[in-house]
């Protein structure tokens, strides 16, 4: 399994411009990681502005607390879009694990998205799409990635879920 895109040109971490993310944009910075700063609570915005900086039109989303994408479902995703003139492309939830997903968007959906959402789905960025299907092209796709007997444990909300997440890691990179 590939751990790069083929389908993407960028990879950068958008972050907000609270002092609370300045250890992050620091640490990009440092690591020369590319990096945009954008508003706290209204991270649709946040993604408009860092597409206009970056000069993107279609972005793949990749949650923070996610740290198992999965690649190749990311490349299926962009070709999804690309192929069918998508707004929006995302895997179904029935078929994947929370962690291992993420969703393909283009920035003129969200512009459209802006001038109508909610605070809360200004905060969730996808949400008003999901909320108005019938306004755009959206599809969801069989990812694959949800193997009997596993639950959603790929998520990093509390230390507990982190420590859990390191030892995965920490055990496939003495397998592979």
């Amino acid at each position: 399994r590939s751990l790069v895109s083929k389908q993407s040109d960028i990879v950068a971490v958008i972050t907000s411009d609270d002092n609370s993310d300045d250890g992050l944009f620091a640490y990009c910075v440092k690591h020369n990681i590319r990096v945009f700063r954008g508003p706290l609570d209204n991270v649709l915005v946040r993604y408009i502005k860092a597409a206009g900086f970056f000069k993107a039109d279609v972005i793949c989303r990749v949650c923070g607390d996610s740290p198992f994408v999965d690649i190749e479902l990311i490349d299926r995703m962009f070709k999804t879009q690309a192929e069918e003139g998508l707004d929006y492309v995302a895997p179904d939830k029935n078929t994947c694990i929370a962690g291992l997903d993420s969703e393909v968007i283009t920035l003129s959906a969200l512009r459209r998205s802006a001038k109508e959402a909610t605070a809360e789905e200004a905060e969730h960025v996808t949400l008003f799409l999901k909320n108005n299907k019938g306004r755009f092209k959206l599809r969801f796709i069989d990812a694959g990635l949800r193997p009997n007997g596993i639950t959603d444990i790929f998520t990093i909300d509390y230390r507990k879920d982190l420590e859990r997440c390191v030892k995965i890691a920490q055990f496939f990179r003495k397998r592979y």
